[in-house]
């Protein structure tokens, strides 16, 4: 039986750890893998290097940092996950998959953040395509058109997500998941 380019990587003992956590945690970025492993950076960034052109892990560039998963990880889904990481953008994403359709004036006293602050992270959320504008007589309200994705994300990967925001949605939406 012949190998693959990505069990001959996987033979190494850090490789494999590597690999293993992105596909537990996926999305977290090369720092939190570092910790989470208590790796050394440069050994971290030299074994995620060959990870990603062995096509072992995929990483996705996110902006301001980079995010990790596993190869069988669909587009829409990293898409998703990459939001989940960030905290406020977390934060909005759940309270508007929570409600059906939020206006912008609702929000910001939901959420205890600035209307600039809202402004763009509802701005990367609909470039990104996780969230869309819905026009209506009264104006422009938001909606999570995967809601219930990103209630199962949520579900699959909750020990990923130390957060009170994500315990909180989950309580919200355990009704609407099937055990």
């Amino acid at each position: 039986m012949t190998s693959t380019p990505s069990d001959d990587i996987l033979r190494q003992r850090t490789r494999r750890r590597i690999r293993e956590f992105t596909a537990a945690h996926p999305g977290k970025s090369a720092r939190e893998i570092q910790r989470a492993l208590h790796l050394g950076w440069g050994e971290t960034a030299y074994h995620l290097d060959q990870l990603v052109r062995a096509n072992a892990i995929r990483r996705e560039r996110t902006g301001r940092r980079d995010a990790y998963f596993d190869p069988t990880v669909t587009w829409e889904d990293r898409r998703i996950l990459v939001v989940l990481r960030g905290e406020t953008t977390c934060r909005l994403l759940l309270e508007l998959a929570s409600v059906p359709t939020s206006s912008f004036s609702d929000l910001p006293s939901r959420l205890g953040v600035s209307k600039s602050t809202l402004s763009f992270h509802l701005t990367r959320l609909v470039a990104a395509g996780v969230v869309e504008i819905v026009r209506t007589d009264a104006g422009r309200e938001y909606r999570v058109p995967g809601r219930e994705r990103v209630a199962q994300l949520v579900r699959d990967h909750r020990e990923s997500f130390a957060d009170r925001w994500i315990d909180r949605f989950m309580e919200t939406w355990a009704s609407l998941l099937p055990e």
